[in-house]
Formats: C-alpha cells, structure tokens, sequence
C-alpha cells in the first residue's frame, strides 16, 4: 500500500519539525506499506530539503514503512550524489 505526502522542493530546515509531525500523524496505527513522497513547487532543492527528506526516511522507518521518491529532479538527484546519500533516498519505481 502507498501513500502519498507532499515535501515542498525547498523546504526549509524550520519547516522540518512539522513534517515530521505530520507524517508521524499520517502512519500511526497504519499497516506499513510505502510512503511516496511528491516533491512540489518551485525552486530548486538544498541540503535543508536533503535534511528534510532523511528524517522523514527514518520517521518512516520506525513506524515499519519504506521511503521513495516521485520523479526527483535532476538537481536533488545530483545533491544526492555529492552527498554520498544516492542509494539512501530512492526514486520511486512503480
């Protein structure tokens, strides 16, 4: 089972405290499954978004869910690499 959640392209490192929130909210009691997560808006992702994107992983990973990407952007792929984080933060291959 999927579930989709919204990570805004730039989002910002205050921001990261209620996604958190939100997508424990999302999981909690839930049988585990995939959380898809949809990059949105404009710009183009930084390390607070990499940041972002790793803590919403283990979040998702301790409530037993898996983490992938929809369509990452050239550019956040690129991060990843130079970060050394491409096979942590995957795409999402269905």
């Amino acid at each position: 089972m999927a579930t989709f959640f919204p990570v805004r392209t730039r989002a910002g490192r205050t921001e990261i405290p209620a996604l958190c929130t939100e997508l424990a909210d999302l999981l909690r009691g839930r049988a585990p499954g995939v959380v898809i997560c949809e990059l949105t808006g404009p710009g183009r992702p930084g390390v607070a978004t990499v940041e972002a994107l790793l803590r919403l992983r283990l979040l998702a990973h301790r409530y037993g869910w898996q983490l992938r990407l929809q369509n990452p952007t050239p550019e956040l792929v690129a991060l990843l690499g130079l970060l050394g984080l491409a096979g942590v933060l995957t795409p999402d291959e269905s």
